[in-house]
């Protein structure tokens, strides 16, 4: 009888166990979601900026005061 009370034991602290990592993993799942999103917001924006540049010169010199002058 008290083998199987041990074991009881021992399969709840395995459960609590596996609920604590699967915690872990959804947020280590959430924050490398974000970091992705954020990554692809920069990316998108620098593209847009880069290929608005390539098509038209009316931004030239507003890029130029913008990056050189203090």
């Amino acid at each position: 009888m008290t083998q199987k009370t041990t074991t009881i034991k021992h399969k709840t602290a395995e459960v609590i166990v596996a609920e604590e990592l699967g915690a872990l993993d959804q947020t280590t799942q959430d924050a490398k979601n974000a970091i992705l999103i954020v990554s692809l917001m920069v990316n998108a924006f620098v593209l847009i900026g880069w290929l608005t540049l390539q098509v038209t010169n009316i931004y030239d010199y507003q890029v130029a005061a913008f990056l050189f002058t203090r």
